[in-house]
């Protein structure tokens, strides 16, 4: 796996060896990069289920200010944070990576709203939850602001949710993948 653009482009990436991960192929990255590339210079990312930090690197790499990482695994956050240190050097302060369970952190964060959040949950645990609660999550604590945008990758079967607050901007199916874009109008 490797950056597909920005300032880090070509850059081999480490991943967990687990079952549990299934990153974000490079050309779904791309696509999606290239939907919100007006969205992401000095943008605020927010990458959860994080796993090898591919997606939030790659937003670091095309111009974000900041990205934070939220992630459970110990093994995940292991390799995490050898690529944060790789990849970034002396700018790996512009990372944080937070050991957390995504959804009690969301439910109980404080702090400014991102710009642009993105989940990539495993696909079984996505499909169970759905996004209707989160999205409504995201924007009750405020852990998106408005008119931020909230990316979520899931199975190309799963459907999209209609949430009041949110804009169903984009939804695109990439292979078994689906990519939805919502922005938060309330």
């Amino acid at each position: 796996m490797r950056i597909t653009g920005g300032e880090f482009c070509g850059r081999n990436l480490l991943v967990p060896k687990s079952d549990e991960i299934r990153p974000t192929q490079d050309r779904v990255r791309q696509a999606l990069f290239n939907i919100i590339q007006c969205e992401v210079p000095g943008c605020d990312f927010l990458d959860l289920f994080s796993g090898s930090g591919a997606v939030g690197l790659e937003a670091l790499s095309r111009g974000a200010a900041s990205a934070t990482f939220v992630e459970q695994s110990r093994q995940h956050i292991e390799v995490l944070n050898k690529n944060v240190v790789t990849l970034l050097k002396d700018k790996s302060s512009l990372a944080t990576v937070v050991a957390a369970d995504v959804y009690r952190w969301i439910s109980t964060y404080v702090g400014p709203g991102f710009s642009v959040g993105f989940a990539d949950p495993p696909y079984r645990l996505g499909e169970e939850r759905g996004y209707a609660q989160v999205l409504a999550t995201l924007a009750e604590r405020n852990v998106i602001r408005v008119d931020g945008l909230f990316i979520a990758e899931m199975t190309a079967v799963q459907k999209a949710e209609e949430t009041p607050g949110w804009d169903l901007l984009r939804d695109r199916t990439y292979g078994k993948t689906r990519i939805c874009i919502w922005r938060r109008i309330k």
